[in-house]
């Protein structure tokens, strides 16, 4: 008669308490990032009354670390649900719902901006809050009726590598014709609002040529689709760190690009608001002394930092793919990201009003 795979394991694991089976965290390892994206708004008010109400800024600062924490915390949460070599229910949900908690911060922008181009005030949190009771109960009964067992992964599929490599090749246009000198742009919000005027008009004369910018929103709308399909065709048996930051960072990027378009067009286009840089960092008010404002501050420059990270980690897949070795790529991709890093610092300082002038 054959054992039952409980009946195997050796003693000390069988007296090992329940709630400590790497099975069973794993299984719930959705739970922290649910709750974290609960909780960010609430971070975001906090810090903005701490710094509005003079609590000191040290304690505004404590808060606003406090909501960057919910999409680190995610990242965390989807890198222990990845590469799980034991069967469990439900890695591929687990990472699923981190990657959609790591983009916390431009999906709680856009349900403010939807909130706001129907004319709703003051119900953020409540909305955001529903959203997030739902999607938790939707994943508790997916959960009870999951199975056991390794997640299914196809085989290779010819067109998949096509696309893969179109995603790449269009990445590489967006960055050289449009993400590039629009990161510079923004860079050079350090020396003022004009300086940074004056090379957003040269550039828009660009951007919003007729023949160019239908091209260009082609190009980011295909980059969010084919990122989409790749994304529910990767294999979560195969990621490394890295791995697990180009998945996260994409997750991200596939919300943060839209609402970003959305807000623009929208605001711009429909109701004929300038989205200049005294725009984009919530100028008179500023980023901090507002309470909606608030939310752009980690919604731009996690944006910033995780579109260069994502670039980074796909330039790491093209290194190897011409025969780079493990770890020389990899020390390349973590010297981009870490550039990635400071440049988004830089971004965000000039946001925040810091000057070089």
């Amino acid at each position: 008669m054959p054992i039952s795979n409980h009946d195997a394991l050796p003693d000390a694991t069988l007296r090992r308490p329940l709630l400590f089976r790497p099975e069973l965290i794993l299984n719930w390892i959705w739970v922290p990032p649910v709750i974290g994206s609960l909780y960010y708004p609430w971070a975001l008010r906090f810090a903005n009354h701490a710094y509005t109400e003079e609590s000191g800024v040290t304690i505004a600062v404590t808060w606003l670390i406090t909501a960057y924490a919910v999409p680190a915390i995610a990242f965390l949460c989807l890198y222990g649900s990845v590469g799980v070599p034991a069967p469990v229910a439900r890695p591929l949900l687990a990472g699923r719902l981190s990657c959609l908690a790591l983009a916390t911060p431009p999906a709680f922008t856009l349900v403010g901006v939807l909130l706001y181009l129907m004319r709703i005030e003051g119900a953020d949190i409540a909305v955001w809050t529903v959203l997030w009771l739902a999607v938790a109960a939707i994943s508790v009964m997916a959960g009870t009726t999951s199975t056991p067992g390794r997640e299914p992964v196809g085989p290779a599929n010819p067109r998949l590598k096509i696309l893969r490599t179109l995603h790449g090749i269009t990445a590489l246009l967006l960055l050289l014709v449009f993400l590039g000198p629009h990161l510079v742009n923004h860079l050079l919000g350090v020396f003022g609002f004009d300086t940074h005027k004056a090379v957003m008009e040269v550039l828009r004369g660009f951007y919003r040529y007729p023949l160019v910018e239908p091209v260009l929103l082609t190009v980011l709308l295909f980059q969010i689709l084919s990122g989409l399909v790749l994304f529910t065709r990767k294999n979560p048996r195969r990621l490394d760190l890295l791995g697990a930051l180009q998945l996260g960072s994409g997750a991200y990027l596939a919300l943060f690009i839209p609402t970003h378009a959305n807000s623009v067009f929208t605001l711009a286009r429909y109701f004929g608001v300038e989205t200049d840089y005294a725009w984009a960092v919530g100028a008179p008010a500023g980023l901090l002394a507002d309470a909606w404002n608030i939310r752009l501050l980690p919604h731009y420059s996690l944006g910033v930092f995780l579109l260069l990270a994502h670039l980074a980690c796909g330039l790491r897949m093209v290194l190897r793919a011409h025969g780079t070795d493990h770890g020389r790529s990899n020390t390349i991709t973590w010297c981009l990201i870490g550039l990635g890093a400071a440049i988004a610092m830089v971004v965000t300082a000039a946001m925040l009003g810091w000057r070089l002038t």
